[in-house]
Parts: structure tokens; sequence; C-alpha cells
């Protein structure tokens, strides 16, 4: 089943995970029985240091991924078994250090949206970090790289000062977009939102919507997240695990990231960031960072 718009207690004792063989402990609030698959293996050795994945809205049996910081400002459309099906630049854009990639609603009504996360910052030294927005292209096979025109670039402060972050999240009811703070140590970090109908080009500071808490031990930073196509279940991992949040119909996504969650099984990865729901809703994959790669899809039944 999707993630629907049910309590999370009637949503646990429902779903069945499947895990890998090797896989990261679940909490005692996740269903006992997983199973992990394997679609594919990204072999291109242009894409050794994937920091972000999502699904194709506009195409099916695509995964839009990207290189983490070292690389252009470009973004890969991968087939479902991990080949590349064609590689796009983006025009007038920057990396700095993309951490995060999210898919969902922009401007135009009906039209998904690739949106791209400038923010990570190690030494919490830059002055601004920056989301790239540029409608989803209807992708065709080749070799031969394409440019993405009308791209949209939103230079963002934060409140009080730079920060790091890796996890990026648009809500596909909302249309909003927030950045979640990264702390090595886990504990709590604060959740930032992109202020509403900006326009390319402008500078805006983030507004601080709350903060969600994990347990403190290493490794607990958060290095990516997505929300499931219908809204209903928000998903944030960290190195060494995957959370699943669940979301009531009204609910804001600050509020839900406050509430019960459940650490689910997902397969062990070295410097595991990237995490997206698939096509569906009906499971996640997750890529870790590296040559040669296994796309991990993990089943939510």
């Amino acid at each position: 089943m999707s993630f629907g718009r049910t309590s999370f207690f009637v949503l646990v004792a429902t779903l069945l995970f499947s895990v890998p063989s090797a896989a990261s402990a679940a909490s005692d609030n996740c269903p006992p029985s997983r199973r992990s698959t394997s679609p594919g293996t990204v072999t291109d050795p242009q894409l050794t240091e994937i920091s972000g994945i999502v699904s194709g809205r506009r195409n099916a049996h695509t995964w839009w991924v990207h290189n983490d910081s070292g690389d252009t400002a470009r973004v890969f459309a991968l087939g479902a078994k991990g080949n590349v099906r064609r590689v796009y630049s983006l025009d007038g854009a920057s990396a700095t250090d993309w951490e995060d990639l999210a898919i969902g609603p922009g401007p135009r009504k009906g039209v998904n949206y690739l949106y791209m996360a400038d923010i990570g910052d190690n030494a919490a030294a830059r002055p601004e970090v920056v989301i790239y927005r540029v409608a989803e292209p209807k992708v065709t096979n080749g070799s031969r790289p394409l440019t993405l025109g009308k791209v949209a670039a939103f230079h963002l402060l934060y409140p009080d000062g730079p920060r790091d972050a890796e996890a990026l999240l648009v809500d596909t009811v909302t249309r909003d977009v927030f950045i979640i703070g990264k702390r090595y140590q886990g504990g709590t970090v604060h959740i930032f939102r992109m202020p509403p109908k900006l326009k390319s080009g402008s500078t805006s500071t983030l507004v601080d919507v709350g903060t969600i808490t994990l347990p403190k031990g290493i490794p607990n930073a958060i290095t990516g997240g997505d929300i499931a196509p219908n809204g209903g279940g928000i998903l944030l991992r960290t190195y060494g695990t995957v959370r699943l949040f669940t979301r009531g119909k009204k609910q804001s996504v600050p509020s839900a990231l406050t509430g019960v969650s459940c650490v689910v099984d997902s397969p062990i990865e070295s410097q595991g960031e990237a995490i997206g729901f698939d096509r569906n809703g009906k499971g996640f994959v997750t890529v870790g960072e590296g040559a040669n790669r296994e796309i991990n899809h993990v089943s939510l039944r």
C-alpha cells in the first residue's frame, strides 16, 4: 500500500517491510518482516558520489541523481537498472556543494519540478546557500549531454548565521520547501522553510519553523530526505538509519516531524546519503557514495 493519511499506529500494524541480508536494526515500532531488492547498479564512472536521488514523475522507470561537491551543475537521468539515460546541465547554475534534490509542484499547475539543494557547508561559513528549480524534462536516451533552460535560482540566508545542512524536502501538498539542519552527533536540529513565491535571482532569509530531535550519537546526522508523492509520509536518513514519519491530512511538515517515528530496516551503505520514495509511494530507494554502487529498493506493503 502507498502512504495514506491514516494514523501511525494503524500504519505500522499493517505495513510489511522487506530488508536486505545486511541491515540496520529497526525500532520496536516497526513491523518485523522486510526484504530489500536491488534493481540495478550505477556503473557510470561519472557517478561516484551520489548525494541525492528521486523518482521521475514525468518519466516512468527513471531516477534523478546528482553528485556531491566537486562536480558541475548537472543532474543524471538513470534507467531502472542504474544505467545513465541522459545527462543534463543546468543553464546559469553553479555547484559549490550539492547535497540533495527533490521533486514536486511549482509555479505551473500540473508540472513537476526538480529542486537541487546547493546547501552543503561543513565549515558553517557560507554567506548564502542556493536552491535551484527547473521543470522536469521529458527524458530521451542519448550520450550527448543536454542543457536545461529556465532555471530559477533562490539565494537564501539562515536567520541565525551559516550552518551545515544536507536534507531538502518539497511538500507535494502545500508546495513549501524545507531545509533540515545537520549535526554529526545527532540531537536537535532546526527546520527552515523557504519563503513562498520568490523571484528567481532574489536573496531571502529562511524562516525557522521548528526543530526535530534525533537520539544523540554518531552516525546520526541527517543526510537526506523525501516526502511521499501523496504527502502522507516523510523519510529522513542518517548515515546509520532510515526514519519514517507519517503525516495527518491537515498536518504540516514541521508538525509531522515532531511526531512518533519508526526506524525501518535499511541497507548498510558506505557514506549513505541519498534516499527517495518510488513513483507510487509503495517503497523507497537508497544508494551510497562510491563507484559501482547498488540502488537498493525497500518495499512498503
